[in-house]
């Protein structure tokens, strides 16, 4: 059994036992020049373990986002735009879709993923889908570290990797000749409008929740509005009442009419007063 056998193996393991696991797989292989090299395998990151098992317990999700990423990198070599803004929606869909999956895997082996480590897996597959040496990577499960990408760049694959990995891929689709000054300016130009593209998106999405949220303050006032409107209608009821009450005990008091808007004496009515104390007169 090789090094590349055993190493995909032992990274597959749950995190906490990946020590243990490694250090009692050397001790059981003859070779001692390849048990020294198992000994030497190092322990992957949380962010980097946990697409370790999305490689092995999420393949065909996992290949799938790779394919999009082939193919996102292909309408990037073609100058695309149309194509890439359609590709790079199904990305940021893809992308929250596996982080929120590779959570609840993580928690299925015991691991609880803090928001940080989710944060290393969306960069580390949005590195996996810009470039096929990262992708070669990720595909491994023997991933150590977490990838970052810059635009189209190539990602930096030194040390990411547990056990032999050739990076040669990273190259493969762009080989040929070098790009002239007129096609590495429109490939500038589309990066920045593919981030442009993105932020304006994440704009859109945060007006529309404030909208909403106006939305709902709006509604809330008008209901208060109504309520209050009829709280007064039934306190003007009430002081109807109050007034009707106070001119009959006038009425009888005097003991004969009031006339229109006074009373006996030359007092105002009741009805009188509440209608000059509300501007009615």
């Amino acid at each position: 059994m090789d090094l590349t056998t055993i190493a995909a193996e032992l990274y597959a393991e749950p995190l906490d036992e990946f020590t243990a696991a490694r250090n009692e797989r050397a001790k059981t292989v003859e070779d001692k020049e390849l048990a020294g090299q198992v000994r030497k395998l190092q322990k992957p990151s949380a962010s980097a373990w946990l697409i370790n098992m999305l490689a092995g317990y999420r393949a065909k999700e996992l290949q799938g986002a790779l394919a999009l990423g082939e193919s996102l990198r292909k309408a990037q070599d073609a100058l695309d735009r149309k194509q890439l803004k359609e590709l790079g929606t199904k990305r940021q869909a893809l992308l929250a879709a596996m982080v929120k999956d590779g959570g609840l895997l993580g928690e299925e082996f015991g691991q609880k993923i803090s928001a940080s480590v989710a944060t290393e897996v969306e960069q580390t597959l949005r590195a996996a889908m810009a470039d096929a040496g990262a992708a070669a990577a990720v595909a491994s499960g023997r991933l150590i570290r977490a990838l970052t990408a810059s635009g189209w760049e190539p990602v930096d694959l030194t040390g990411a990797v547990g056990g032999p990995f050739e990076s040669h891929t990273a190259h493969s689709e762009g080989a040929g000749e070098p790009e002239d000054d007129a096609a590495a300016q429109a490939r500038s130009e589309l990066e920045d409008a593919e981030s442009r593209a993105e932020q304006a998106d994440d704009d859109a999405e945060q007006a529309g929740a404030r909208i909403q949220q106006l939305k709902e303050t709006r509604e809330s006032l008008v209901a208060r509005v109504k309520e209050l409107r009829k709280r007064i209608r039934d306190l003007e009821l009430d002081i109807d009442g109050i007034d009707d009450e106070a001119d009959d005990a006038a009425r009888e008091r005097t003991g004969g009419p009031l006339s229109e808007g006074n009373e006996a004496g030359g007092r105002p009515c009741a009805k009188a007063i509440r209608q000059d104390d509300i501007g009615l007169t």
